[in-house]
């Protein structure tokens, strides 16, 4: 048992040392804080939402977004960039594609998916190329429309739309074919 701890700890302080090699160059990829964000020595400590661009970003409190994701905020919003803080900290943040996974998919002509984040409770629809136009459709448990994106927040998917307690199809078109998932 031993062994295997000594094992673990050296391959895990070899990737430290190798990841403090390469450390200069992601540095200088690192984002930068959002305006407002206080700092100490150079590193970014707090955040408050109200400094936040809604645009870009929210803050939602771990404990909420695990209960509840991140509601109708993430609405209209790209799945890849929108970022999700938590824990008032400048680098405590989450991109909803982050835990992404393909819930319902159509491979009958189409490659179509709609992905799904178990964390933010959105959903996106993505197409294998941009041939087809996709859409993301989002219902409420009776059936009703609630809301729906059209066209590519990036390289082949929607943005997103809340599936907290909700449906959501992906839905994509080319000329005058339409295909879809089923609901999720």
């Amino acid at each position: 048992m031993f062994r295997r701890r000594s094992a673990r700890l050296a391959a895990v302080l070899a990737l430290c040392f190798t990841a403090s090699l390469a450390a200069p160059q992601a540095a200088a990829a690192a984002p930068t804080a959002p305006a407002g964000a206080e700092t100490t020595a150079g590193e970014t400590t707090t955040l408050k939402a109200e400094d936040l661009d809604p645009a870009k970003a929210t803050m939602i409190p771990e404990v909420e977004l695990l209960a509840t994701g991140c509601g109708a905020t993430c609405d209209g919003k790209n799945p890849a960039t929108f970022r999700i803080y938590h824990s008032g900290c400048s680098t405590c943040y989450h991109y909803c594609s982050d835990d992404a996974r393909t819930v319902a998919s159509n491979n009958d002509g189409i490659s179509l998916e709609l992905r799904y984040s178990p964390r933010c409770r959105t959903a996106w629809a993505r197409v294998g190329n941009d041939f087809y136009y996709p859409t993301v459709r989002s219902y409420y448990l009776d059936g009703r429309v609630r809301t729906s994106y059209s066209g590519f927040a990036g390289a082949y998917y929607t943005n997103m739309v809340n599936d907290a307690n909700l449906l959501a199809r992906a839905e994509a078109s080319a000329g005058p074919t339409t295909w879809w998932t089923s609901k999720y």
